[in-house]
């Protein structure tokens, strides 16, 4: 049997400069070309609208439980506390070399939410998923193109 080629791949989540979740992760028969592909974007794409709607829900959730001190104190919700832009980044890596970035803004949560993203439970299935992505062989690479009416 032939030894296939291991390549290590970094999936990273930051809040600015601090790290939400890290995480290393082996490919066998890592395809070079599958970061070029339609499958990839979906996934990305898919995975950040998800994480988004995630923290949106989170936030709704947290404004009910907390309306009376909010509508005693509109503070509690004031997410300018902070100096400058936050925001959320996805960073995949090969080889530390960054094969894809994402960028959202995070200041539109409420910071006991931004501050509090736990992908721990997701985890295994979002590696799973890039695993089975990075090491496929059979790609679209042609993107539909939209027409306009």
């Amino acid at each position: 049997m032939k030894e296939q080629d291991v390549t290590k791949v970094e999936f990273i989540l930051m809040c600015n400069d601090n790290i939400v979740v890290q995480r290393f992760f082996n490919v066998k028969g890592f395809n070079k070309n599958a970061h070029k592909s339609e499958q990839f974007y979906d996934y990305i794409r898919t995975f950040c609208n998800e994480l988004q709607y995630d923290l949106k829900m989170r936030s709704v959730v947290y404004m009910m439980e907390n309306q009376y001190e909010i509508m005693e104190n509109p503070d509690v919700l004031n997410t300018s506390i902070t100096e400058g832009q936050e925001n959320f980044n996805l960073y995949i890596k090969v080889e530390n070399m960054t094969i894809c970035q994402r960028t959202f803004d995070a200041k539109v949560y409420p910071p006991k939410v931004r501050y509090t993203v736990d992908l721990r439970p997701k985890l295994k299935s979002i590696l799973s998923e890039l695993t089975d992505i990075f090491s496929g062989r059979k790609f679209n690479y042609f993107y539909p193109q939209f027409i306009q009416n």
